[in-house]
């Protein structure tokens, strides 16, 4: 009996830990804005176009998928183009988060070993350094929607909750992953190899509709509701409410898995660097 109390008081204590430990990420976010600042900065250091290799590569990447995919499936490019475009951005923030996220922890491991910061501000700073990448691609959304004369409604503003949803996932993501690899390194190759599928198998390229009777497979698939969420608004679409359920669902799921990880793997972090 005394054993069981202490044991739930130590859990309890972890996962307060964990919160106290987010919290403390959230106050120092200067800290964490200026390190992911720099990290994009040293990503380009001694080019001639510094970020505007990241615009350069999304944008010949969408031109050309957005030419092929109009023609291999007989539709317009106006209407092509922004479905691309807005669904290619929005992977590559997804694709780039799973893959970086197993080095969060690993890359970090000199200054989590020499200088004592709460764990969420690397995990912040990692979160902060894709978002600011992912807003250099908002200009090829500009272009391409001026182009295409994609509509702007009401139902444009629902790419707010979209993004937020989408941050969310993305900051938890990257903690468990972090820890995951850290213990494991198998996890970067086993995320490596899915991530160089799953393109082909959600509805980034083609529409859910070429499924025809298999919608399930777009269904059951949690990326491409996280793609719905942001792309259909960025089209002046309502989302389906399937693809919200799923989102809000894994925020939470994920989350209460983050403080779990956490408060487990913490301590130990130290020693699997």
């Amino acid at each position: 009996m005394a054993e069981y109390f202490f044991n739930g008081q130590r859990s309890r204590l972890s996962v307060r830990t964990a919160y106290r430990d987010i919290f403390s990420a959230i106050v120092l976010f200067p800290l964490c804005w200026y390190l992911g600042w720099g990290d994009v900065r040293q990503r380009y250091v001694r080019t001639f176009l510094g970020p505007l290799w990241i615009i350069i590569g999304t944008g010949l990447w969408v031109a050309v998928m957005g030419f092929v995919m109009s023609a291999l499936f007989g539709n317009s490019l106006r209407q092509t183009l922004p479905f691309i475009a807005s669904g290619v951005i929005v992977w590559n923030f997804m694709a780039n988060i799973m893959n970086e996220g197993c080095q969060l922890f690993i890359m970090n491991a000199q200054l989590i070993q020499a200088v004592h910061l709460p764990i969420s501000v690397h995990t912040m700073r990692f979160l902060i350094k894709h978002i600011i990448m992912l807003a250099h691609n908002v200009f090829i959304l500009i272009l391409v929607f001026a182009l295409c004369r994609v509509p702007i409604d009401a139902n444009t503003l629902l790419v707010i909750p979209g993004l937020l949803l989408l941050f969310m996932n993305a900051f938890w993501v990257g903690m468990v992953l972090g820890f995951l690899n850290a213990r494991f390194r198998d996890i970067n190759q086993i995320v490596a190899t899915s991530m160089t599928v799953l393109p082909f198998v959600t509805p980034i390229f083609w529409e859910k509709t070429f499924l025809k009777k298999h919608p399930w497979i777009a269904n059951i698939n949690p990326f491409y509701h996280f793609v719905e969420v942001v792309r259909a608004p960025l089209l002046g679409q309502s989302s389906e409410l399937l693809s919200w359920v799923v989102a809000i669902g894994f925020t939470i799921v994920g989350s209460l898995m983050m403080v779990l990880v956490f408060s487990r793997c913490k301590h130990r972090l130290v020693f699997w660097l």
